[in-house]
């Protein structure tokens, strides 16, 4: 079945992960690729950390550079991580 989108679902899905792709750059890994989420995670914090992050750039969203997609790409990416580290992570 194929589904038409009404709220155009398909595009953003597309658009956030291209954002998410853009995130495994080399600004955000250290030499062993080893990510600041790795630590939250092995420091048992991830959940808030996420959390509190979110909020922030929820925060902000319309007073830094306007109505700007970037943080609610941001917001949806800290969800996302919340979201894995709660739901999907073996945490073995």
């Amino acid at each position: 079945m194929t589904i038409k989108y009404k709220y155009n679902e398909d595009k953003f899905f597309s658009e956030f992960k291209t954002y998410i792709d853009s995130t495994y750059g080399e600004h955000y890994k250290a030499d062993d690729n080893v990510q600041c989420f790795d630590a939250w995670m092995a420091l048992g914090d991830a959940t808030p950390t996420f959390r509190n992050t979110a909020i922030k750039y929820l925060w902000r969203y319309g007073k830094k550079k306007g109505s700007n997609k970037d943080d609610l790409m941001k917001v949806l990416h800290y969800t996302l991580m919340m979201l894995y580290n709660d739901h999907y992570r073996d945490k073995k």
